[in-house]
C-alpha cells in the first residue's frame, strides 16, 4: 500500500437517531458535534486531527464533558489526504452500519476510553468543588473589598488569582533592545512592564524594528507571549487602518455588530468562536483595541462581573445584561470618595472585565437635565438636595460647581479658550489647543477634556471624543514626551536641541550628523 502523504485525519459522524452522516467541523456550545455535509467541496471546513497529537483526545474530552447525549453519535476516521475519495464510500457503508460492520471496523473510533476518563475526572472534582463552596462565605467579604480596586484599575497587577505572572528572568532584554529598540527601564518607568508581565498590553510606545539593515520608527502596543516550552517573546500590536469588520475567526459580523464595534468598541453580545486546534466552541466577548484598531477576544468564562463598583451595587439583572455582552446605560456610579458620575457599563476584552465606555461618562447634573424637563417635581427635589449638600459642607471640587456641574475654565497652560471652546468644555466635549508651550518653549498640540470619573480635566494626545476611530500618532506626542516628560526618542536621542512641533527625527544635516556621532560614541563605549 502506498505511504500516506499526511498524518492527519478527519472525523465522520453519524447521528444514530436520524441516520444523518456528516463531517465534524468542531463542537457546538452544547457539546454536540458541529457538522458540515460530507462533500469534498466543504473540505476547508473539516476539522483535521494530527494522528500523533493530542487534539483528538481534547476533542473527545470536551465532547463527553459537554454533550448531553453522547451515545447518540458514532464516529469514524479517515485520512485527510484521502477524504475526497473515501467520503462517499463511508457514507454508503454507514447506510447499513451493522451489515457493514467488518468493513467499517478499521475506521470506527472507540470512544469508551475517553468517556471513562472524563467520568473519573468529574468524580474526582466533586469533593474539591464541595470544599471550595464551604470556603466561599469566608472569602466573600474580602472579595467585595477588592472589587472596587479591581474595577477602577483594571490594568493593575492581578495579584494571586490562580495563575503565575510571566517570569521576567526568561526575557532576553538585550535581544529585544537590538531587535525592537525596547528598553526595560523605559517600560518600568511608564508602568507598562507591570501590565505586560501580567499578560496585558503596554500603552502605545515607539519601537524601532530593523528590516533589511534599516531601522523604522513605529507606534505599537506591546505584550509578551509564552510558548509551550516557556520561552518569552515580544508581540508588537501595530496601529491598523480602520477594520472592514467582515468576519473574525469565522464569525461573520452582522450590520448591528459593525455598528456596535464602531460606536462603543464592543460587540455587544457573546458569540461562539471555534478553537481550530481542539475544535472546541468557546463563547467569547469581542472588542476593538481603541488604540491600535486590532480585533481581540476573550472567553466569556474568564471575565468577572462585579457585584459592586465603589459604593454602587450592580443588580442581578444588570449583571445578567453584562454577562450577555449588553451595555448597562446611564448607570449612576458613586466611588468610595463620594464622587458620583453617570456612565455606560459594558464588558471590554482589553479590560478583561467591565469598563466605563469612553465618551459616555458625565456628571449627574447633566444626566438629570432631560428628566427635569419632563418631571419638574423631581427637578425641585434635586435642587433642594443640592442646597442641603451645600449647607452641610459636603464635597466641593475646585473643578466642579456645588451642584456637580463642570466649572468653566478660560485657559489651559497659558492658552486662552475661545467662547466656543469654553462652551464645549462645560458640555464635556474635548477642546483642541494648538499652541500650548512645552517646557522647552516650543509650541505643541493637545486635547483637554473634563474626565467625570476622575473629577478633573485631563490632557490627551489624540481626540478622546473619537476614541473608537484610531487616529495616527498625534503631531506633538514625541515632542511633549521628550521636551516635557524627559522621555527618550531613539531617532533623536543624541540631539542637543529640544524637539520642535511635529519633529520625530533630525530636521537637517547638522542634526543628522549629531545623531550619527552620538551613535558612534555609544558603540565605542560598549565592552
Amino acid at each position: 500500500m502506498a505511504k500516506k502523504t499526511t498524518e492527519k485525519d478527519v472525523l465522520i459522524v453519524r447521528d444514530e437517531k436520524t441516520g444523518e452522516i456528516s463531517v465534524v467541523a468542531g463542537l457546538n456550545a452544547d457539546g454536540s458535534p458541529k457538522r458540515t455535509p460530507a462533500k469534498a467541496e466543504n473540505a476547508r471546513s473539516f476539522l483535521q486531527f494530527d494522528r500523533h497529537g493530542d487534539v483528538l483526545d481534547n476533542f473527545f474530552k470536551n465532547f463527553f464533558r459537554q454533550c448531553k447525549e453522547p451515545s447518540r453519535f458514532g464516529f469514524y476516521r479517515v485520512a485527510a489526504d484521502q477524504a475526497d475519495k473515501l467520503l462517499e464510500v463511508i457514507k454508503d457503508l454507514l447506510k447499513d452500519p451493522d451489515g457493514n460492520k467488518e468493513m467499517l471496523a478499521p475506521h470506527k473510533v472507540d470512544t469508551s476510553g475517553y468517556e471513562k476518563k472524563v467520568q473519573e475526572e468529574q468524580a474526582a472534582e466533586k469533593p474539591e468543588q464541595t470544599e471550595h463552596k464551604q470556603e466561599e462565605p469566608k472569602k466573600q467579604e474580602e472579595m467585595e473589598q477588592k472589587n472596587e480596586q479591581n474595577q477602577e484599575s483594571p490594568q493593575q497587577t492581578q495579584g494571586n488569582r490562580g495563575y503565575q505572572s510571566i517570569d521576567e528572568s526568561k526575557i532576553n532584554w538585550q535581544e529585544l533592545e537590538e531587535k525592537w529598540g525596547v528598553k526595560r527601564d523605559d517600560l518600568e518607568k511608564s508602568g507598562d512592564l507591570t501590565k505586560m508581565l501580567n499578560y496585558g498590553k503596554s500603552d502605545l510606545v515607539r519601537v524601532s524594528p530593523n528590516f533589511g539593515g534599516e531601522a523604522f520608527e513605529l507606534d505599537a502596543r506591546l505584550s509578551f507571549k509564552k510558548d509551550s516550552e516557556g520561552n518569552i517573546s515580544l508581540v508588537p500590536h501595530f496601529i491598523r487602518k480602520e477594520q472592514k469588520l467582515d468576519e473574525y475567526k469565522e464569525h461573520k459580523f452582522s450590520d448591528e455588530d459593525r455598528k456596535n464595534l464602531r460606536e462603543t468598541g464592543n460587540l455587544g453580545r457573546v458569540v461562539d468562536i471555534v478553537d481550530r486546534e481542539t475544535g472546541e466552541i468557546i463563547p467569547s466577548f469581542i472588542s476593538i483595541d481603541r488604540k491600535t484598531n486590532e480585533i481581540i477576544d476573550i472567553p466569556a468564562n474568564k471575565v468577572r462581573i462585579p457585584e459592586r463598583i465603589g459604593k454602587t451595587e450592580i443588580t442581578k439583572q444588570e449583571q445578567d445584561m453584562l454577562r450577555a455582552g449588553l451595555p448597562v446605560r446611564d448607570k449612576l456610579i458613586e466611588r468610595k470618595d463620594g464622587r458620583k458620575f453617570v456612565t455606560t457599563l459594558q464588558v471590554n476584552v482589553e479590560q478583561r472585565g467591565v469598563e466605563f465606555v469612553p465618551g459616555t461618562g458625565r456628571l449627574p447634573r447633566a444626566a438629570q437635565a432631560q428628566e427635569v424637563k419632563n418631571n419638574p417635581t423631581q427637578g425641585q427635589a434635586q435642587d433642594a438636595e443640592n442646597a442641603a449638600a451645600i449647607q452641610n459642607g459636603q464635597r466641593r471640587n475646585s473643578w466642579t460647581n456645588a451642584d456637580g456641574s463642570i466649572r468653566p475654565i478660560s485657559k489651559w497652560s497659558g492658552v486662552e479658550f475661545t467662547e466656543q471652546q469654553k462652551a464645549d468644555y462645560v458640555a464635556g466635549k474635548a477642546v483642541k489647543l494648538e499652541n500650548v508651550t512645552d517646557k522647552q518653549g516650543f509650541h505643541a498640540t493637545m486635547y483637554i477634556r473634563f474626565n467625570p470619573e476622575k473629577g478633573r480635566p485631563y490632557r490627551y494626545d489624540t481626540d478622546p471624543d473619537n476614541a473608537q476611530k484610531v487616529a495616527p500618532s498625534n503631531e506633538s506626542r514625541t515632542q511633549v514626551a521628550v521636551n516635557s516628560e524627559g522621555k527618550t526618542n531613539e531617532a533623536t536621542k543624541n540631539l542637543k536641541e529640544p524637539l520642535q512641533k511635529g519633529q520625530t527625527a533630525p530636521k537637517d544635516t547638522a542634526q543628522q550628523q549629531q545623531q550619527e556621532n552620538g551613535k558612534k560614541r555609544n558603540k565605542g563605549m560598549r565592552m
